[in-house]
């Protein structure tokens, strides 16, 4: 079996696959790929996988799978929805836990208490006496006193 016998048999799988101009040059044509071809397709799977790994980036981001640096000194322990606009929100200062009312237009600081205390001191009313309500209920009206004033 001569050369161009043994080159037909190798490159004929490789035309039915899809491959045209192998078999062509394989009969003795032009040479498969040109320069340019060559480097359009190398610049074409450059482009693939930097897109592929951007477009991974993203999903990643937006799943929540990136940590956007080191927290530093301060973490959000928790926070809860008051309302359409108002939000309570627990913050780890230091030593320090913070109790923050956040509505559209400010932040302002409610409680602060030592770190790791489970349930703060509980907030006297007139008379020494402790006032009733949940602590929602307490924090609108505190809100809402200092939203009037």
């Amino acid at each position: 079996m001569n050369a161009v016998a043994r080159l037909r048999r190798a490159v004929l799988p490789l035309a039915a696959v899809g491959a045209p101009c192998l078999a062509h040059a394989a009969e003795g044509g032009s040479p498969a790929i040109s320069g340019a071809a060559s480097l359009a397709q190398a610049g074409l799977g450059l482009f693939g996988v930097i897109a592929l790994i951007l477009g991974l980036a993203w999903v990643a981001r937006r799943a929540g799978l990136v940590r956007h640096g080191p927290q530093g000194m301060m973490k959000v322990i928790g926070s809860t929805m008051l309302g359409a606009r108002q939000r309570l929100v627990l913050v780890e200062v230091g030593d320090t836990w913070l109790v923050l009312g956040v509505s559209a237009g400010e932040i302002r600081t409610l409680h602060s208490m030592p770190a790791g205390q489970a349930t703060p001191s509980a907030p006297s009313g007139p008379g020494g006496k402790t006032s009733g309500g949940s602590f929602a209920e307490k924090l609108l009206r505190s809100m809402q006193e200092n939203f009037k004033s």
